[in-house]
Formats: C-alpha cells, sequence, structure tokens
C-alpha cells in the first residue's frame, strides 16, 4: 500500500486573486493595472486596501495573493524583513522611485536648495516649522522624522506631523494658495512632480534613502500556485514613473477612479500592454 502520510497533492490555482494594495493613490492606480491584467487572464480579483501598517501584515500572515506594490531595497525596507521573510517578487513595474522633501518653486533656489538650508537663520525665520506627513506607518513618514533630528532642526522648532493624506495635501494647498514657505515631504511617482511646481531638495546626509524599484509581491506559497503564463505575464508589465505619475494626476487633478485612470493608460498604450500577453 503507498505511504501517503508524507505526500500532498499540489494546490489547484486559484480563480480569484486577493490584492492588497497601501491606500495612497499612486499605488492605487499601480494595483488598477495589475487588477485589470488579472481579470483579462481570466482571474476574479479582491482588493484588499489600506494604510502600511495594515497591508504589509497581511502579506506576512499570507492573507492575500499579491501586493502591489513594495518598495525595493530600501523604500519598505523596515516592512520587509518584518513582514516579507516568506515572500518574494513576482514582477518589477517601475524603476526610480525615490523619497525626498521638496519646496515650492516660488521659494528661491538661492535661498532654499538643500536640507541644510533648512538651518539657515532667515530661512527658519520664514519657513513653516510644522511638516505635515501622512500616516505614522509610511516610510516617507519615519524617515522625516529621522531628518529632523539629524540635520538638527528639532532644535530650531521644526516638527513633523504625521497624518492623513488628506492632511498632508491640504497643508500644500492652503500654503501655495498663501505663498507660505513649506517643506513637503514627498514621493516619485507622484502627480504633482508633474507640473514642475515643486522643487526636490538635496539630502546631503542621504537620510531619505536612494533610489528603489516597486515591485509586485506575495507570500511564495501562494505564488507557487499561479501557472507560468500568469508568472510570464506579470513579469512582462512595466510602467515607468511617467505611466504611474500620469495616472495618479488623471485620479488627482481629473477626479477620475484610479480604474478609470488605468484603463485610459492602457488605451493609450496599447501597444505596450497587448505585448505583456504575448506567448
Amino acid at each position: 500500500m503507498m505511504n501517503t502520510s508524507s505526500w500532498a497533492a499540489p494546490s489547484p490555482e486559484p480563480r480569484t486573486i486577493i490584492l492588497g494594495q497601501v491606500y495612497l493613490s499612486f499605488y492605487a492606480v499601480t494595483g488598477a493595472v495589475v487588477h485589470e491584467v488579472l481579470e483579462r487572464l481570466g482571474y476574479t480579483v479582491e482588493v484588499r486596501q489600506g494604510p502600511h501598517e495594515e497591508i504589509f501584515p497581511l502579506l506576512g500572515m499570507n492573507s492575500i495573493d499579491l501586493m502591489a506594490a513594495a518598495w525595493l531595497p530600501e523604500g519598505h525596507r523596515a516592512c520587509w524583513e518584518k513582514y516579507g521573510q516568506n515572500a518574494e517578487k513576482a514582477a518589477k513595474l517601475y524603476d526610480g522611485a525615490r523619497f525626498f522633501w521638496a519646496v515650492p518653486d516660488y521659494i528661491p533656489e538661492s535661498e532654499v536648495s538643500s536640507i541644510a538650508d533648512l538651518a539657515k537663520p532667515r530661512v527658519a525665520t520664514r519657513m513653516t516649522k510644522t511638516i505635515q506627513g501622512i500616516g505614522i506607518g509610511a516610510t516617507i513618514t519615519t524617515d522625516s522624522q529621522a531628518a529632523v533630528r539629524q540635520y538638527g532642526l528639532d532644535t530650531l522648532g521644526y516638527t513633523l506631523r504625521p497624518g492623513t493624506p488628506e492632511d498632508w495635501i491640504e497643508a500644500f494647498y492652503s500654503a501655495v494658495a498663501e505663498r507660505r514657505w513649506i517643506i513637503f515631504p514627498t514621493w516619485a511617482p507622484q502627480y504633482l512632480n508633474r507640473d514642475g511646481k515643486l522643487r526636490p531638495l538635496r539630502d546631503p546626509k542621504a537620510v531619505l534613502g536612494g533610489i528603489n524599484h516597486a515591485s509586485v509581491v506575495g507570500p511564495r506559497d501562494r505564488l507557487r500556485r499561479l501557472s507560468p503564463s500568469t508568472h510570464r505575464v506579470l513579469s512582462r508589465i512595466s510602467l515607468g514613473l511617467e505611466g504611474v505619475t500620469e495616472m495618479d494626476w488623471m485620479v488627482n487633478i481629473q477626479k477620475k477612479t484610479p480604474r478609470d485612470a488605468a484603463l485610459a493608460w492602457i488605451d493609450a498604450n496599447q501597444q505596450k500592454f497587448q505585448s505583456w500577453f504575448r506567448a
């Protein structure tokens, strides 16, 4: 008689994919493209969305099939080391992702071109000292808190205040409307980079990290259940910083839903999109 105590049949490929994504709009449009690809491959897709501190634990608990997207090697390093030990990359979506501080373009570059310049007495006198951030679990928030300390800005009264994405963007728009001097912790890709009205500041201490790539990731055991053809299509997805920035612009300026923005980008890039599915 065959001993089956140590043998198990391979799990069948799932037809429903649980896709996790952080709820910021540039993640949502990225996830929406992945969502569309999966549906065209015949899957039903369930989206789970939330802040970093909710989505990364789902990856660690094998509670999602895919996550769009993780910034590696630096951007989400802490989350990846904590929750990604049993996960791996399935596709690289774009290169060049990075965090940085910026100021509105009406602030003279001769006065402020570097984070270190924020300590100049004449700059510190004019600059809004409260730096509005996003959620406490976001890397840009923790890195910005470190920058305040490492550049000695805390001794001058600067503080980083975590908040919602709505708090963060409202702080920017209200400051620009009043032409106040403000520090804006942000990243690329992100829609406000599109119009050239933000000027990134140099970070000589490299507190905010370097260049990353954004990848679709998933629990290893769940990824192994996907067919080779699905892996092949996912591995071909290529959005570029410009593509994500454009879709993010559609959501925030043109008020499209993330899915409609993704579909508009796909329609404008049909040749590229169709190439992902070729045998």
